[in-house]
C-alpha cells in the first residue's frame, strides 16, 4: 500500500480510542540522504511503525525522541547533521553526509489533525501543503493546502506562498523556501501512480504484487471470466471482467496512466493498442520480441511514439515472470522519474539532483517574500 495511505489509515484508526501518536516527516535535505523530502514514519504509542525516514538510521532514535519533543504539542523540528560533533548521529549508523530536517507532530495537535483530514479528502487526486518548519513570528506546522482550485489552510501561508503553491502544483514538484521570516516546506503530493494491466495470466501475478509494493494502484482486466476473478490477484485494487465491445470502459486509463499488455492474444492486442494509445498513457508497455511490436504498429498504421516500450523493461537478462516483472517495473520507474535506468555507479553527479529555480512569491508588501526556492525535480 502507498505509504501515505497506511499512515492515513493508522490515523483513522485512532479514532474513538485512547492511543496517541507522533508523525514525522522528512521536510528538507542537505547533501546526500537515502530519503528525499516528503517521507514519513508513523510512531504510534503501542509501538507501530510504518513508513521511514532514512534507510533506517533514525527511526529507532526518533522513536525514542518523538513523544518528549513534542511533550507540550507543539510540532518540534529535529535536525540531523553528520558534519556536526555536537550531534550523536554517527552512533545510528547516518553516513549518508547531509543534513536532513525532520517536523515531529503529534496526531491530536491542531496542526497536523487538518492537515491529515484534508490529505485522508484527497487521497486519489494531486495537492499541495505548505508547512512552515521554522520561523520566530509564526507558529511552526501551520499550513496551506491547495487541491487545484482551492487555496485553504493558515491566511499568511497562503499569501506569502500562493506563488511557490501554484507552481508546484504545475511543476509537479516540491520545493523549500526561505525568507527573513520563515522556512517552509511546500509539499507536492501525487496520488498513487496506476497501473492498468491487460491480461490476467500467472505472469501478470508477479507484475501486479510488486506494483503494490511501489504503492501503485492496480487494476488487472481481461476478458475470461476463469481468469478476471479476485481470487487470482489478491494484491491487486480491482479485478476486471472486460467486455468484448469496449475492453477499456470504466478502466480509467488516461495521461498518467501506465498500461501494460499482457494477454499473450495477439489479435486482442491488435485491438487494444490503438484504443489504449487514443488515451495517451504515460507509459505503455507491450510483451514479445521486438518484432511482434514492430508487426502490431505496422497493421494498425502507427509509427511508434515514444510512450510505447516494446519489448518492455530494461534488459536485465531474467526469463522468469518474477524477473520480467522486475523489468517491467525497473523501466517504468525510470520512465516516471524522467531517468534512463543506467547503473548509478556510471552517473555523473549525486543520485538525487534537485535542480536549483529562483522564486518570489506573490505577498503584500508588508510581508517577506521568500528569498530563494530549492526546487525538487
Amino acid at each position: 500500500m502507498n505509504e501515505l495511505h497506511s499512515i492515513l489509515d493508522a490515523w483513522r484508526g485512532l479514532e474513538g480510542g485512547h492511543r496517541k501518536a507522533v508523525l514525522a516527516t522528512v521536510v528538507h535535505v542537505s547533501g546526500s540522504a537515502y530519503r528525499r523530502p516528503g517521507a514519513r514514519m508513523w510512531i504510534g504509542s503501542d509501538g507501530t511503525r510504518i513508513g521511514s525516514v532514512s534507510g533506517g538510521c533514525l527511526e529507532s532514535e526518533l522513536a525514542k525522541r518523538a513523544w518528549w519533543l513534542t511533550e507540550s504539542e507543539k510540532p518540534a523540528l529535529r535536525v540531523y547533521d553528520t558534519s556536526s560533533d555536537e550531534d550523536a548521529v554517527w552512533e545510528f549508523g547516518l553516513g549518508c553526509n547531509g543534513i536532513v530536517q525532520v517536523l515531529l507532530e503529534r496526531a491530536e495537535s491542531r496542526t497536523l489533525a487538518p492537515a491529515l483530514e484534508f490529505l485522508d479528502a484527497h487521497r486519489y487526486v494531486p495537492v499541495v501543503m505548505a508547512t512552515i518548519t521554522a520561523s520566530a513570528h509564526h507558529p511552526v506546522g501551520n499550513r496551506a493546502y491547495f487541491d487545484g482550485r482551492n487555496l485553504t489552510g493558515d491566511a499568511f501561508v497562503a499569501n506569502a506562498l500562493e506563488s511557490e503553491i501554484r507552481t508546484a502544483y504545475r511543476k509537479g514538484g516540491s520545493c523549500f523556501a526561505r525568507s527573513p521570516q520563515f522556512d517552509a516546506f511546500v509539499e507536492w503530493i501525487a496520488p498513487p501512480q496506476r497501473l492498468v494491466v491487460f491480461g490476467a495470466g500467472h505472469d501478470a501475478r508477479p507484475l501486479v504484487t510488486m506494483a503494490k509494493q511501489l504503492g501503485w494502484n492496480v487494476t488487472v482486466a481481461d476478458g475470461r471470466p476463469a481468469y478476471a476473478c479476485a481470487a487470482n490477484f489478491p494484491d491487486a485494487d480491482r479485478v476486471v471482467l472486460f467486455q468484448a465491445a469496449d475492453p477499456l470502459a470504466g478502466l480509467g486509463i488516461g495521461e498518467k496512466t501506465a498500461v501494460v499488455l499482457m494477454t499473450h492474444n495477439y489479435p486482442l492486442d491488435s485491438r487494444l493498442l490503438p484504443a489504449v494509445l487514443e488515451r495517451k498513457p504515460l507509459y505503455l508497455g507491450l510483451l514479445g520480441p521486438k518484432s511482434r511490436t514492430n508487426t502490431l504498429l505496422a497493421e494498425n498504421g502507427l509509427v511508434q511514439p515514444a510512450n510505447i516500450h516494446g519489448p518492455a523493461g530494461l534488459d536485465l537478462g531474467g526469463d522468469t515472470p518474477a524477473s520480467v516483472a522486475l523489468s517491467i517495473l525497473s523501466e517504468m520507474e525510470a520512465v516516471l522519474n524522467s531517468r534512463s535506468g543506467g547503473q548509478l555507479r556510471n552517473r555523473i553527479g549525486a543520485i538525487h539532483t534537485a535542480p536549483m529555480e529562483s522564486g518570489q512569491a506573490v505577498v503584500p508588501t508588508t510581508m517577506a517574500a521568500p528569498a530563494y526556492c530549492e526546487w525538487n525535480a
